[in-house]
């Protein structure tokens, strides 16, 4: 692999991606929003559901694709349309760009809560359009005789705070601890699975460098409830403070998280960063003060 696509290229693991790629000295095509993006793409925009809507200059080609990009609306009718648009009918668009730039690989950032055992009860308009997705990516790409890996995600998590913006509780945590105050929060009914960006990166470009073509569980080797992370939390920033277990506030159900056992197996790669060493990066880099929010309902 010398030249690498990466779709959602500021996104918190598409920026990553980007940077561990250029550290290992492969060249990289950032493909998104922004106007300083190499091509132009919006995952929202009605016309990315037709391919040759998508201007791929001639002069760029890429031997792999990554994909990064997603939206996480809620399940409301407008939630259900804005994620099953951006993440699900956007694929066809992507299946077109996997093309025009010849690629011979699509390595798919996708995530566990595709899988219906998950959360029992609780399957959301998102998991449902990234499973989608991963059906379209594996039609449309195997006729061209174009590899489809997916890596479906735990729960991600960064040094940075950006990862708050759906990790709320996590990102509360963070900030509770880093100041030494005591936080009350409920109790679990099960773990919660984390995994850090850079392993997640890692383990996309190693898919990249494999043959392997198929939908993999990536799940973090240890799981943990909101109480043991919030304790290792506070233990790691050492400034005081405690978790306070509320019985009247609603509990943290169960989440039935997959191995990544086999998949880290086929890859040959295992996850490097566990929680405290996560936590710990945190501190060090001095970036606690964008976790938060210190309130949530």
């Amino acid at each position: 692999m010398k030249t690498a696509a990466v779709i959602g290229a500021r996104s918190m693991l598409g920026s990553t991606l980007v940077k561990r790629l250029q550290e290992q000295g492969i060249a990289t095509v950032t493909i998104g929003r922004s106007e300083a993006d190499d091509i132009a793409f919006d995952l929202m925009d009605a016309a990315v559901s037709v391919p040759a809507s998508i201007s791929v200059p001639a002069s760029i080609s890429a031997d792999v694709v990554f994909h990064c990009a997603a939206t996480f609306a809620g399940d409301s009718d407008d939630g259900f349309r804005q994620n099953f648009a951006a993440n699900a009918e956007s694929a066809f668009a992507v299946a077109g760009l996997v093309r025009d730039l010849k690629a011979n690989a699509l390595i798919y950032a996708g995530s566990a809560s595709s899988d219906r055992t998950l959360d029992p009860g609780n399957f959301t308009s998102y998991g449902l359009s990234k499973g989608i997705a991963e059906q379209v990516f594996d039609w449309a790409l195997q006729r061209r005789k174009t590899r489809f890996c997916s890596l479906r995600f735990s729960q991600l998590f960064d040094a940075e705070g950006r990862c708050c913006d759906h990790q709320a509780w996590f990102g509360r945590i963070i900030a509770y601890a880093s100041r030494g105050e005591d936080i009350r929060m409920p109790r679990s009914d099960g773990v919660r699975n984390f995994l850090h960006v850079r392993d997640a990166a890692d383990l996309m470009i190693r898919a990249a460098e494999s043959e392997v073509a198929d939908v993999l569980d990536i799940a973090h080797p240890e799981s943990l409830t909101i109480e043991e992370i919030a304790d290792l939390a506070f233990e790691v920033f050492g400034q005081g403070g405690r978790s306070i277990i509320v019985p009247e506030k609603t509990p943290f159900r169960p989440i039935h998280f997959p191995s990544g056992a086999a998949a880290f197996a086929q890859l040959d790669l295992h996850p490097a960063i566990c929680m405290r060493d996560g936590i710990a990066m945190i501190r060090d880099a001095g970036t606690a003060h964008a976790f938060g929010p210190m309130d949530l309902t």
